[in-house]
Parts: C-alpha cells; sequence; structure tokens
C-alpha cells in the first residue's frame, strides 16, 4: 500500500531527530574523572575501609603542621589527616565499643606524653605476681593486700578530654571496636602523629564519613560493583539448582542380574 507523502515525510523528520538527540547525548556525556592517588588507593584495597593498610602522600605529609586537622570516622574506622583539603595520610584506629563508646565532636589536642600509663585501665596482680584480674578498672576493682595494679601503657598519648579520651599506640584491628573510649593507632602512625601534632591540633570524631571526604562516589560505585557480582553469582547458583538432574550411567541402566532373577 502506498503512504501519503505527509506521513512519509514526518517519519524521515521523526527518525533524523532521533538520530540528533542519540548522537547529541552520545557527544554531551563526559567521561568518568580520573581518579586522585588517594581514590586509587581506597578503590584497589578490596576490604576497605576494613583494610589495614595504612596510605600516605609523601608530598603532602611534607608540608602537614600542628595546624593539620584530623578526623577519626567511627563507622569506618579509619583516621585522616588533611593538608590543603586533601587526605595526606588514611590508617585504621579501634575505638570504644559499645559499653565504653568514643564521644563524637569537635576536640584539640590538650596535653602529650610519649611514655604514658594509665591510671584508670590496667591489670591487677595479687601478692605472688599472679595476674588476678586481666581487664582491671582501678575504680571498681580491688586490690588484694600485698598485690598491685599496673596501668596499661599508651605510648604516644595525645589526650583530646579532660576524663581521659585521646589517641595512642594500641591494638588494631580493622574494622572492629575494642577499646574504653580512647582511639587506638599502628604504633607507626602513632609515631608520626606524635611527632606532627602538638598542644591545639584540631582532632574531629564523626559516626559517618565527615563532609570533605573525597572517596565517596569511590566507595559507591565500589558497592555497586559488589552488589551486581553477587547477583549475578546468586543468578547462576539458581539456575544451575533449577536445571533437571542428570543420572548416572548405573541409574540409568536396569540392574539385568535382578531382571533375571524375577525371571527364573
Amino acid at each position: 500500500m502506498k503512504q501519503h507523502p505527509v506521513i512519509t515525510t514526518l517519519a524521515a523528520a521523526i527518525t533524523v531527530a532521533s538520530t540528533m538527540v542519540s548522537c547529541t547525548s552520545l557527544e554531551t556525556q563526559p567521561p568518568p574523572p580520573e581518579l586522585t592517588r588517594y581514590e586509587k588507593f581506597v578503590d584497589g584495597e578490596a576490604d576497605y575501609p576494613k583494610s589495614k593498610r595504612y596510605y600516605e602522600d609523601p608530598e603532602l605529609i611534607k608540608k602537614a603542621t600542628s595546624k593539620s586537622p584530623i578526623y577519626i570516622c567511627l563507622d569506618q574506622q579509619r583516621g585522616r589527616m588533611y593538608v590543603d583539603g586533601q587526605v595526606a595520610a588514611d590508617w585504621p584506629v579501634s575505638t570504644g565499643v559499645a559499653s565504653h563508646p568514643t564521644p563524637t565532636g569537635n576536640f584539640r589536642i590538650l596535653h602529650k606524653k610519649q611514655d604514658h600509663v594509665s591510671a584508670t585501665y590496667g591489670k591487677i596482680y595479687d601478692a605472688e605476681g599472679k595476674c588476678i584480674v586481666y581487664d582491671a578498672d582501678s575504680r571498681k576493682d580491688t586490690v588484694p593486700e600485698g598485690g598491685k595494679f599496673v596501668g596499661s601503657g599508651m605510648p604516644n598519648w595525645m589526650r583530646m578530654t579532660s576524663d581521659g579520651v585521646g589517641m595512642h599506640t594500641g591494638k588494631v584491628i580493622p574494622g572492629r571496636k575494642l577499646s574504653h573510649g580512647c582511639i587506638r593507632l599502628p604504633n607507626t602512625v602513632a609515631r608520626k602523629l606524635f611527632g606532627i601534632t602538638a598542644v591545639g591540633t584540631p582532632v574531629t570524631v564523626t559516626n559517618q564519613p565527615e563532609a570533605i571526604y573525597p572517596a565517596n562516589r569511590v566507595l559507591a560505585e565500589k558497592a555497586k560493583r559488589k552488589a551486581e557480582a553477587e547477583a549475578r553469582k546468586k543468578a547462576a547458583a539458581a539456575a544451575r539448582s533449577s536445571q533437571p538432574a542428570v543420572l548416572s550411567t548405573s541409574q540409568r541402566q536396569p540392574d539385568l542380574r535382578r531382571q533375571s532373577q524375577h525371571t527364573a
């Protein structure tokens, strides 16, 4: 059947317009921005933020001063120092457990001591030198006659609050909260920070990543890729389980001996 000229013209116009819009949209889509040095670190660490690795930008850390801000993210269990608005260092921390949570807020370092010992937490030994309380609180636990309380070592101590919360060298398990409220740091990180910071250095503790955190986009994309991979894995498993079972050779062939016995 012959089409009306007007219909033919309209169809051609719509096709051309669609092609132009499609081409234009392809041309105007900007390429994804190139990842920064820090974003590459975050993207490359499969288990970040639970990675045990320490990140440092050599050029930025050289410029770090006692005024360079430190951020502690409780959800991520990571600490970061910024220089010129960029991440100069990123490291794992272990903060306070649920019964002794690390307080959030804006703090400043009040006091520093390289060889600090806790007056509150430690161990209690009896008169024979045997440890009888491994997680002692000097305010609650009683020292037996002839025994002693030995405070826990807290090297590279940087006090943040008047009631004893601070940053110091301690056992760190990436992604886990372990302390009585303090912010535990790997020893190499604690020593480095102790050398950079001073009384007055700002420390901000937040639940979620700080507002200036630059790798949120990278983390979101990683989460998306992980979810997609898990979905593909589940779909493949479901497809395999839905396939009919293949009988083995012994299952497919009748037992000829039984048949002969019954026949006899």
